[in-house]
């Protein structure tokens, strides 16, 4: 005969087996990430010269714009989509979509523009910038291991940091 502590213990296991089971199994499920809605036909755009001087090829040119949602339920905080650089003489011009998104659960809005320079150091010499800031320059030392990006030319100067300086220039057109 079996004693009454066995059989608490036996019936405890069956309750505690099952749930530690669907824990663990919960554990692995996961859910798809929200993915945004692109607009099919964005039509409201902002345009941007970026002037570079010494001017560096596209392919040292990073420009990714980020959108954030108006809407509390989103699961998401931000999205960043790549510009495309469009030459033009030794300039680029941009196109920014402030509609990039037809997304009703977010709502996302244009937030900023982020520029890298230096492919080599993974586009770490960044800068962002604001929407309707108007023109903004910036002085950039690119460093494969520590590039900077400074509002005024002497503190790029004076930082202690090796590398050719550039003058950025962003101009909303």
């Amino acid at each position: 005969m079996e004693s009454a502590a066995s059989v608490i213990v036996r019936a405890g296991l069956r309750i505690v087996w099952p749930l530690s089971l669907a824990t663990l199994l919960s554990a692995c499920v996961t859910v798809a990430p929200h993915t945004p809605k692109l607009n099919p036909a964005p039509a409201k755009t902002w345009f941007y010269l970026l002037d570079i001087e010494p001017a560096l090829p596209a392919s040292e040119v990073q420009v990714e714009a980020l959108y954030v949602p108006t809407k509390p339920d989103c699961p998401l905080r931000q999205v960043g989509t790549d510009v495309p650089l469009e030459p033009q003489g030794l300039n680029y011009r941009m196109t920014v979509y402030l509609d990039r998104f037809d997304d009703p659960l977010c709502g996302w809005r244009f937030n900023q523009l982020w520029l890298g320079l230096n492919r080599e150091s993974g586009y770490a010499t960044r800068f962002s910038v604001v929407p309707g800031g108007g023109d903004q320059t910036r002085w950039c030392r690119l460093n494969p291991e520590h590039g900077v990006c400074m509002l005024r030319e002497q503190d790029v100067l004076d930082y202690k940091v090796s590398g050719t300086v550039h003058r950025v220039r962003l101009m909303q057109q």
